[in-house]
């Protein structure tokens, strides 16, 4: 890492626990809390990310997003070693291909999600960076080189998000839709898909032939030091099934509200009934903190007043176009269509300190999450009042974090 760099972490066994209270944290250790359903819960550790905004305006659809998000490498750079240093555990980028119509020109300048998480990886030291693929996109050869390069820059640090790509608008103007391939077929694609970037990454001679991908006596190198993590979020059956088949960790769109809790819930049930205990749950969350409440809900209106109709139609549409829009799940759709645009994506949460840390409390308990993805509109200003403010309060609540607050 180059000498602009900022120091690394302390990673003294002791270092995370002398960071916190320790009045709190003994509570927290011998008081379990109760869960919304009356159930004792112990305090339990769970995995802490973020959603990087590698697009103009970040996540925010406004003309009043914080201007500080514009989508830049160096802007996500900062973003990113701030978190490695705070303790965050992972950084995920999105795959972009279209920014939206509207004059914000939302996400009209946005990274591409695998180039910046090799940039990502060389400028840290032990976070872990979350690249972005389509499936339908790339051949499994060319991403398994990629991340087995990507490894070799931070060993052990790689993971790999992997879609299906539900938006006909985002992929059809550059050429990258297929109209052949149906909702459940992109996930068949899947399934031979990454059974192939596993061989290439495992296996000395591959010989594979599928009803979409055929190789005759290949073999690749290096190896990645480890087996990649490999993540998912398709939230329709056939996604679930792919990702509790395939992956490491299933993505969900988590709130506290009951609609979205019963989701969280039964994402940890059905890995059950598949037979995948090992498989991790995280909750991907969009938080608008302030210092109360009004505060909050005054953020939440000044976005609003500012939401680009235009963009946030144009997301809707694309999925909609997508002739299998039906079976495409709420995780990936953003927006509801029909309802009135709103600046944010649906599920959002805002509140005071004490109340957003209440609420991530519920939903990682009442939905046994093993981990969180955060979204915020400011990525400094909100992050260190998550840091500083929210996380610390878990604790009361029986769930700890690696995170740690400025001193």
């Amino acid at each position: 890492m180059d000498s602009a760099s900022p120091a690394p972490m302390d990673s003294a066994p002791g270092a995370f626990w002398r960071t916190i209270d320790q009045a709190v944290l003994a509570r927290a250790l011998t008081c379990p809390s109760l869960n919304q359903r009356g159930q004792r819960q112990v305090a339990k550790t769970i995995e802490t990310g973020i959603f990087l905004p590698v697009g103009n305006h970040g996540w925010i659809h406004s003309a009043n997003s914080p201007a500080i998000e514009d989508g830049s490498f160096g802007r996500v750079l900062d973003i990113t070693r701030r978190a490695e240093l705070r303790g965050f555990d992972f950084a995920l980028s999105p795959a972009i291909w279209r920014g939206r119509k509207g004059p914000t020109n939302h996400w009209m300048h946005a990274l591409e999600s695998i180039t910046t998480s090799a940039a990502l990886l060389q400028a840290t030291d032990r976070i872990k960076v979350f690249a972005t693929t389509h499936m339908v996109v790339y051949p499994p050869a060319t991403i398994a080189k990629m991340v087995s390069t990507l490894d070799q820059i931070g060993p052990g640090r790689v993971g790999l998000n992997l879609v299906t790509g539900a938006s006909y608008l985002d992929m059809s103007h550059v050429g990258l839709w297929n109209d052949d391939l149906d909702h459940d077929k992109r996930y068949d694609l899947g399934d031979e898909w990454i059974s192939l970037v596993k061989q290439f990454w495992t296996d000395e001679i591959i010989d594979f032939k599928g009803e979409f991908f055929e190789t005759d006596n290949g073999h690749m190198g290096p190896k990645p030091s480890k087996m990649p993590e490999l993540v998912n979020a398709g939230s329709s059956d056939r996604g679930f099934r792919f990702a509790a088949e395939n992956c490491d960790i299933a993505f969900t769109l988590a709130n506290d509200e009951p609609k979205y809790l019963s989701t969280v819930r039964r994402t940890k049930e059905a890995a059950r009934e598949l037979g995948r205990t090992d498989l991790k749950t995280y909750g991907s969350i969009t938080l608008v903190p302030a210092e109360t409440d009004a505060l909050a809900e005054a953020r939440v209106k000044h976005f609003n007043d500012g939401v680009d109709s235009e963009a946030v139609l144009d997301i809707i549409a694309g999925y909609a176009q997508n002739k299998d829009a039906a079976k495409t799940g709420a995780n990936s759709k953003f927006f509801t269509e029909g309802a009135p645009p709103q600046a944010l994506m649906d599920g959002y949460m805002s509140g005071s300190y004490d109340t957003l840390a209440e609420r991530l409390a519920t939903i990682v308990n009442d939905g046994d999450l093993d981990g969180i993805m955060l979204i915020v509109p400011d990525y400094t200003k909100d992050l260190d009042a998550v840091t500083d403010h929210i996380f610390p309060k878990l604790a009361e609540y029986g769930v700890l974090t690696r995170v740690t607050p400025n001193e």
